[in-house]
């Protein structure tokens, strides 16, 4: 894995956990809720509109990098 690919999965994860403990700190029964992957995908989905197209502060690829398979040698 090259250190590009890494950076990019850093930030995927970082996205994702700030999403999942946001919707868990929302919750005042936090024990109840167990994780969702799509629902983290709805609010990723929505946060990305919201800073690429109506803040205009980052584009799609700095909010959440592109991802690419690399064909192995």
């Amino acid at each position: 894995m090259t250190m590009e690919e890494r950076m990019k999965i850093n930030q995927h994860d970082f996205v994702d956990n700030e999403i999942w403990d946001l919707i868990v700190n929302l919750y005042p029964a936090r024990d109840d809720i167990k994780y969702d992957g799509n629902i983290v995908n709805q609010v990723r989905s929505v946060l990305l509109n919201y800073y690429v197209n109506q803040l205009k502060v980052c584009t799609e690829e700095e909010f959440y990098p592109y991802i690419t398979k690399t064909k192995k040698k």
